[in-house]
């Protein structure tokens, strides 16, 4: 759900994108693409990389907000209609076989959940999120037709959620918090090249540890097509899985759908 400012949805970015791809396309051009921070730098020099990308999800999971809470499941179909903001980007510069970058992503939503009409008739979830990703990493595997790396860092989160619920009965209760907090994280990350355009991407990450949240994990699969040496698309899958408590605010959450994006060299 679950990341700033900009009134593009997940819509409008895979619209782009999918205009992006044939304009490129025609120019007859390549290079790799985005999310799951992995570039195909060289072995020598500075570079720099910049990817907008579109995240289209699925959210599954359970939210609670101070002895309010409601099962939380919202289709691709829904999040076309229930973000109301997004922006998601990854940047990054390296040098020889190292390399800083960040991963954002900035969302806003609300959406309608059924309450089983029990206790509940249903629930409003209203949630404004941000997740900032800055990790280092060190290329460890670099070959004519693969590279792989090793990386650390840290995913800070902030979250705004609010939480209402609409009793069977008549009257409605409304709940809110307002927090963030900062996870360690370690993961690896890779690419294997399948032809001089086409090239398979991934990258995996797993942290929290207990330090803020008991878990957080970032996987991600796809393929790309270089356009250039400057340009590239991808096209793959993401699922990113918060499982954090503390305070009377608890999320126990997976959001995954498909990904695509445009990465620019430099």
């Amino acid at each position: 759900m679950k990341t700033i400012q900009s009134p593009c949805s997940p819509k409008n970015w895979l619209v782009l994108c999918l205009l992006a791809t044939a304009s490129l396309s025609q120019a007859g051009t390549s290079a790799p693409a985005p999310v799951a921070i992995a570039p195909t730098p060289s072995d020598e020099g500075w570079w720099f990389r910049a990817a907008p990308y579109g995240w289209l999800t699925a959210v599954e999971g359970d939210v609670g907000v101070h002895g309010l809470s409601a099962p939380v499941d919202i289709s691709m179909s829904d999040t076309l209609s229930s973000v109301d903001m997004t922006f998601m980007g990854v940047f990054e510069m390296g040098y020889n076989r190292w390399s800083l970058g960040v991963d954002v992503i900035y969302a806003k939503l609300s959406q309608d959940i059924g309450g089983g009409g029990i206790l509940f008739d249903s629930f409003r979830f209203e949630q404004k999120q941000l997740f900032v990703t800055p990790v280092i990493a060190y290329r460890v595997i670099k070959t004519e037709n693969y590279h792989m790396s090793v990386y650390a860092g840290a995913r800070v989160t902030a979250m705004e959620v609010d939480l209402t619920g609409r009793f069977a009965r008549g009257g409605q209760v409304t709940r809110g918090a307002d927090t963030s907090w900062v996870d360690p994280l370690v993961g690896l990350r890779g690419q294997a090249e399948l032809s001089d355009r086409w090239f398979f991407r991934y990258a995996g990450d797993v942290g929290g540890f207990g330090v803020s949240s008991d878990l957080i994990w970032n996987a991600f699969g796809g393929i790309g097509y270089n356009v250039n040496d400057s340009v590239g698309l991808l096209v793959g899958y993401r699922a990113l899985g918060i499982d954090y408590s503390d305070g009377g605010f608890n999320m126990d959450v997976v959001s995954h759908g498909p990904v695509m994006g445009l990465e620019v060299r430099f």
